[in-house]
């Protein structure tokens, strides 16, 4: 099959979105991932930043004997209500952990290990984790903020669309005012 020009160029540009894909899929075992805006080293999991979440992505080998098999852990930004962040020391590892919404946090280091919303790391990747703190409270304010926008309700937008061609219709306004507010409401 002999493909023109424009057909060819859209087949690579599919098949290379396809390849992407893929690699997202098995760089996120089975889930879609999108891309990795920060990443840190923790001890036996990685703290991954995306758009909308942090995950925590264990090395399953090296969690069995804390956690057990559970698998990455996906935490959207609206969910975390708290972040508390133990620096390391020269002689312990400190730890980066997520309190969510109706949940109780724990209180020391041991029960942090054994915490699946904790990432444990070593003095080298304090940076690291100090610098993916920051973005995450930027990122939770972000989606905040969105969540606490009031919505418009579409029947509010039907109802004063009514109104203005009742007003049109009744020669109260011009067709070139009611254009304009009608734009104006549909944000367009």
């Amino acid at each position: 099959m002999k493909l023109n020009p424009e057909d060819s160029q859209r087949y690579i540009e599919d098949f290379a979105a396809s390849i992407e894909q893929g690699r997202r899929l098995v760089q996120g075992k089975g889930q879609f991932m999108g891309p990795i805006l920060m990443r840190a080293e923790g001890v036996s999991t990685n703290l991954l930043l995306l758009d909308d979440r942090v995950r925590i992505q264990r090395k399953e080998e090296k969690t069995f004997p804390h956690q057990g098999f559970r698998g990455n852990r996906d935490i959207l930004f609206s969910q975390i209500t708290s972040i508390r962040l133990k620096k390391a020391t020269t002689m312990g590892s400190g730890f980066i952990q997520f309190s969510l919404s109706g949940r109780n946090e724990t209180g020391n280091h041991g029960d942090a290990a054994r915490d699946e919303n904790t990432v444990m790391f070593k003095g080298v990747h304090q940076a690291e984790f100090d610098g993916i703190k920051t973005a995450i409270e930027t990122k939770m304010a972000t989606a905040r903020t969105m969540v606490a926008r009031p919505q418009p309700r579409a029947a509010s937008y039907i109802e004063e669309l009514e109104q203005l061609a009742s007003l049109r219709d009744r020669g109260i306004i011009t067709e070139d005012e009611f254009a304009a507010k009608k734009r104006q409401i549909l944000g367009i």
